[in-house]
């Protein structure tokens, strides 16, 4: 096999170092999979692509393995997911988004320009985890993004979630405002274990603690106008926080994908949902919980949601058997490191859904996936409204 002919295609202009260190540890490759530190030999993904295309390999997944580069030894390392299966097609579809301001199956319209610039002027999607682990619990500072709604309910404060998007505005469901038993009065940012009062970890034996979670007042919600619980649709809201809060190592906004780069939605990957598993009647866990779910198609989901129009509202993601549907949040986000900014595109996490239905139920059929807001269809409106109030 002329492997020295695919590592001179893919990695030309990058000679890895030598480096020291553990020889396999946790990673994150370029499809939003855990993976192992390997040689690159050793990769049985890279041994699939080899044999499917030879010495021809497509130009995106020659940037792909240059992305997932990690230092592991001497030689070349990749961050490997012995899991994943090549796309059948060199040249991978993807999902029809708002790439240039508007949205041309809908005649949404265009970006807000005030709106826009605020987005753009956000620091967003830096993650502050210490480690990137296989389990199902975040790690402190992991996804400093989310955000807990909190309800003029005593005995049930926290029925929905939502994202940090600014420094004064929140990202969530509209049928977490329309039709839920009380009023949202705060928004609990920075949060890790409800159980706790203080986040501590234990990193080589020295005790981190996060700085105190922040509850914030509500100046006023925003559902969408046309929100119809019904038929799912324009299921998106807005928080607006009653004051500006000052970002910190765990309290931080997400991307959403305003950039071209940043909008496109490649069928191959997996998003990151992530929450304490709330909906509007019940709550499955004190520490925040992640899963990893696959990119399903529209027409996928309308086959499974018969009765539901699915259409360029609708994000369809999850069903692969695992169980991961109840570690999302109503109104949550889904989310993926994504090319961003710089000229080198460098990755941010940037937010395509938001927890809408199908995603959150727990106990039930396994293999459904969840049926999530498309962010980037509502850039519109959310710019719109993030300028005038």
């Amino acid at each position: 096999m002329h492997y020295n002919n695919i590592f001179g295609l893919l990695f030309v202009a990058t000679l890895l170092q030598a480096a020291s260190g553990q020889f396999y540890y946790s990673c994150l490759t370029p499809y939003n999979t855990y993976g192992r530190c390997v040689p690159i030999k050793s990769c049985g993904f890279f041994q699939k692509l080899f044999a499917q295309y030879g010495n021809s390999l497509p130009q995106n997944y020659a940037a792909e393995l240059r992305g997932a580069q990690c230092q592991a030894g001497p030689g070349i390392h990749i961050c490997c997911d012995e899991n994943l299966t090549p796309f059948p097609s060199a040249t991978r579809p993807t999902q029809p988004t708002l790439t240039n301001g508007g949205d041309s199956t809908n005649n949404a319209g265009s970006m807000d320009p005030a709106g826009l610039s605020k987005l753009r002027d956000q620091k967003c999607g830096n993650a502050g985890g210490e480690r990137v682990s296989h389990g199902e619990d975040v790690d402190l500072y992991e996804f400093p993004w989310m955000a807990l709604l909190i309800y003029d309910s005593p005995q049930d404060p926290y029925k929905c979630g939502g994202s940090l998007i600014t420094d004064n505005f929140v990202l969530t469901a509209a049928h977490c405002m329309v039709g839920v038993p009380g009023r949202i009065i705060g928004v609990r940012l920075g949060e890790h274990d409800l159980s706790k009062d203080e986040d501590c970890v234990v990193v080589n034996s020295r005790r981190l603690c996060a700085p105190p979670v922040e509850d914030v007042g509500v100046e006023r919600t925003i559902p969408h106008p046309e929100f119809n619980n019904a038929r799912k649709t324009n299921d998106v809201a807005l928080v607006k926080l009653n004051r500006s809060v000052r970002f910190q190592r765990h309290i931080k906004p997400i991307c959403l994908p305003i950039i071209p780069e940043a909008a496109e939605i490649p069928l191959h990957k997996r998003f990151f949902i992530a929450g304490w598993g709330g909906t509007e009647n019940s709550r499955t866990s004190n520490i925040m919980q992640k899963a990893l779910v696959p990119f399903r198609t529209r027409s996928e989901c309308q086959n499974i949601f018969r009765r539901t129009p699915i259409n360029e509202n609708h994000l369809c993601a999850g069903g692969d058997g695992r169980i991961d549907t109840c570690k999302g949040d109503s109104g949550g986000p889904l989310f993926y490191l994504a090319p961003y900014s710089g000229p080198l595109k460098s990755l941010r996490f940037v937010q395509y859904g938001i927890v809408s239905f199908g995603g959150t139920e727990c106990g039930g059929d396994r293999n459904s996936p969840g049926i999530y807001a498309n962010v980037a269809h509502f850039l519109p409106w959310i710019t719109r409204n993030i300028a005038q109030h």
